[in-house]
């Protein structure tokens, strides 16, 4: 007497097939989900003088936060009006930077 394995039937491969797609794609979701759960925490780092280079920023500020994890995301300038003559402008530069929490 013969027997018929039912795992070979062309259905129960499409099952079997479909059963895999789904456990995988559930899968990833979660990790991505995972992944996309971590939070930042940000620091900003300030300079100000009469142009973007004077005064330099405070390198040994800036190595500090590296060693601290604060990784730089962005550096904007931006002139304002000088309190002390009102025809200077200063310039404020932006050192931001972000780490995990």
């Amino acid at each position: 007497m013969r027997q018929k394995l039912l795992w070979l039937r062309p259905a129960s491969i499409v099952l079997l097939m479909v059963a895999l797609a789904v456990v995988s794609t559930l899968s990833f979701s979660g990790r991505a989900q995972q992944a996309s759960r971590t939070t930042w925490e940000y620091k900003v780092i300030s300079a100000y003088g009469p142009s973007e280079t004077t005064p330099p920023p405070d390198v040994a500020q800036l190595d500090k936060a590296g060693t601290e994890g604060w990784e730089l995301i962005d550096v904007r300038v931006g002139k304002f009006p000088g309190t002390h003559k009102p025809e200077s402008e200063l310039v404020r530069t932006d050192y931001y930077f972000k780490r995990a929490k």
